[in-house]
């Protein structure tokens, strides 16, 4: 078995599935083997199906030219899907590369203005570049660190701190690629993210929360996937005078 990189989010999976399952997007190889399999099991289903034994010739003989017409209008059947599912792959895999090239040609006009506004800490504009084609600027190589410095500052610049704030709080600790996306944190500036989670915690101390006591809020809180249940987090958010972090 192998893996497959997702063209849209990047995500690596099993090339055995259909689609990605972070993003939904269709895996050709995957979704082409898959209906082999189900035509597959529709055959060996209706060659497999037995009545009673028939000992007379005419049974035999009719029993096997059922089977023949069978096998004709599967085969007919498969070959016209088989068509039609190769047309369909054609125009996405066309549709995909115009918008492969339309990414690219937007990214030469405005990759510029993303890192001026990337170093210069304005987020604001990163963002709103990110709504004119999100597509791109998702495969910008400073978008993952882009993704977790925007929610540090955020999270350090919040007026309230209520149960969201404190489910961003443990995803910047314990999950940071719930902001920036799968297979991303090998892209992440280390020392950065150090640096910002420290400053984080520091926080999170004078409210009244240690580090070991985040961890096990997130234990107890998260699912296997990582996403953390918001009815549960209910109960352990501390709140002081003013509500702020």
């Amino acid at each position: 078995m192998g893996t497959v990189k997702c063209k849209n989010c990047g995500a690596s999976y099993s090339d055995n599935l259909s689609a990605c399952p972070y993003c939904g997007t269709m895996n050709k190889k995957g979704a082409y083997r898959e209906f082999r399999l189900k035509v597959s099991d529709i055959i060996d289903s209706v060659l497999g199906l037995k009545e009673d034994v028939q000992r007379s010739v005419s049974s035999i003989i009719l029993n096997a030219l059922l089977r023949s017409i069978v096998l004709i209008a599967l085969i007919v059947g498969l070959a016209f899907i088989g068509s039609n599912f190769a047309k369909v792959n054609y125009q996405n895999d066309k549709e995909y590369d115009q918008e492969a090239l339309d990414d690219i040609l937007w990214m030469d006009e405005n990759l510029d203005a993303l890192n001026e506004a990337y170093e210069n800490g304005d987020y604001k504009t990163v963002k709103e570049l990110y709504y004119d084609n999100s597509s791109a600027v998702r495969n910008w190589n400073h978008y993952p660190t882009y993704c977790l410095k925007s929610t540090y500052s955020e999270l350090m610049n919040s007026s309230r701190f209520d149960t969201g704030t404190l489910q961003k709080v443990l995803y910047f600790f314990y999950y940071p690629e719930y902001f920036s996306g799968y297979n991303t944190m090998r892209l992440i500036d280390k020392e950065e993210y150090g640096e910002m989670c420290a400053s984080l915690l520091s926080s999170m101390e004078k409210r009244g929360y240690t580090e070991e006591e985040l961890k096990d809020i997130y234990e107890k809180c998260a699912d296997s996937y990582g996403y953390t249940e918001y009815e549960k987090l209910k109960q352990y958010v501390k709140e002081d005078g003013n509500g702020q972090l």
